[in-house]
């Protein structure tokens, strides 16, 4: 499955994908869009660092 590790980390930290599409500025709907394919590096190190911010917050 795409981006197994990144769905894995948010399920870790007992987050939502909702908070993580607010932190990252885009719509919940778009993330599980993004989450479905396979990612840009970019894309990638976007959404952790998003995770991050939350879980350092």
């Amino acid at each position: 499955m795409a981006n197994e590790e990144i769905k894995n980390l948010i399920r870790q930290h007992r987050l939502f994908r909702y908070e993580v599409a607010e932190a990252m500025g885009i719509s919940e709907g778009y993330l599980s869009t993004l989450l479905r394919k396979p990612l840009t590096k970019e894309m990638e190190v976007k959404i952790k660092d998003a995770i991050n911010k939350i879980i350092e917050h």
